[in-house]
């Protein structure tokens, strides 16, 4: 299912010219297929809401009894054809395409990466000096993708991160080859080419894609480095923070009875995804994080849309119900 997205993807690329917005586009195509399903469980939602003043009154009743305080609530929802289960849908499609998607786009992602660094490796050839090497190397613009202030869309949007890679330990997560791309003793000659003296001290200053003098912060478990060219600078991080929030927070949830530490659990989902979004953000290339972000964007839009909706059919329900009390 990842080569099948990543095909897609691929697919939308040649059409637009643009992988930053296919990636865009392609979110808009996954979030309209699941239209149908969002619905459903939206409508689900609100019908669990009218029908939330009736399960409080059986939880006050049956108090003292959960055993028959579930199976009048089950009555309940099978006399009103409810299924408390059917709010739960769009989440299980969802969670199931960020997977997918975090695969098709990183292996798009290790492709790029790998196809920059052949470039350079193949123009330098055996020169070692630098005023050679300077005179043949390709413009930045052409070996990697910008897309808005982002320098390269294969590489995490953050200060902390080179437009190129810095280290022959970025290709750790690339594997020994790449099908059609390149096999195993090419990609250990191009390990050697990133660790090597003409790479670190020739190519990567030519890019300045180096360290700043004095740039590196010393964390308690680990260390920052800041760069004379920073692939970008946080912001999709944040924006995923940012709209993972709002998406939860305005997103009707099944209203059920408040069972004990039901409350406890709520605020501790609020507050997980957008943490988990940013840290997962944070350490991924900006082509998934700008992904994350376009789907809670479009989730919000699709939340405004439905509320506006399903109230003006409360409303024109209303209106019919004291016509027909009028007559």
């Amino acid at each position: 299912m990842s080569a099948f997205f990543q095909s897609m993807l691929a697919g939308i690329t040649n059409l637009v010219g643009s992988h930053g917005l296919a990636v865009i586009l392609f979110t808009v195509l996954i979030r309209v297929i699941l239209l149908p399903f969002d619905y459903k469980s939206r409508k689900s939602m609100r019908r669990m809401e009218k029908l939330n003043p009736q399960l409080q009154a059986l939880q006050k009743k049956y108090a003292n009894d959960k055993e028959k305080l579930q199976k009048k609530q089950a009555e309940l929802y099978q006399k009103e054809k409810i299924n408390p289960l059917g709010s739960c849908l769009p989440m299980l499609l969802t969670l199931p395409i960020f997977f997918i998607m975090f695969g098709a786009i990183r292996s798009m992602a290790n492709q790029e990466l790998v196809r920059s660094l052949l470039s350079i490796q193949s123009v330098v050839g055996d020169m070692t000096e630098a005023s050679d090497i300077h005179a043949v190397l390709p413009p930045l613009h052409s070996l990697v993708e910008p897309f808005l202030w982002i320098k390269n869309l294969w590489v995490a949007d953050s200060p902390f991160n080179s437009v190129l890679p810095s280290a022959a330990n970025a290709l750790s997560a690339v594997g020994n080859s790449i099908e059609g791309l390149i096999t195993a003793e090419e990609m250990t000659a191009l390990r050697a080419f990133v660790s090597g003296d003409v790479y670190q001290k020739i190519v990567l200053p030519f890019y300045n894609a180096t360290p700043l003098p004095g740039g590196t912060i010393n964390m308690i478990l680990f260390s920052l480095t800041l760069f004379r060219l920073p692939n970008g600078f946080f912001i999709l991080p944040l924006l995923a923070f940012v709209t993972q929030f709002f998406a939860y927070t305005l997103n009707p949830q099944p209203q059920q009875p408040q069972q004990e530490g039901q409350a406890g659990t709520g605020a501790f989902m609020k507050w997980f995804f957008p943490l988990f979004s940013i840290y997962i953000c944070a350490g991924s290339n900006a082509a998934y994080s700008l992904y994350w972000v376009v789907t809670n964007l479009v989730v919000m839009i699709q939340q405004f849309v439905f509320r506006q909706y399903f109230e003006a059919q409360d409303r024109k329900a209303a209106a019919q119900a004291e016509e027909v009390k009028l007559r």
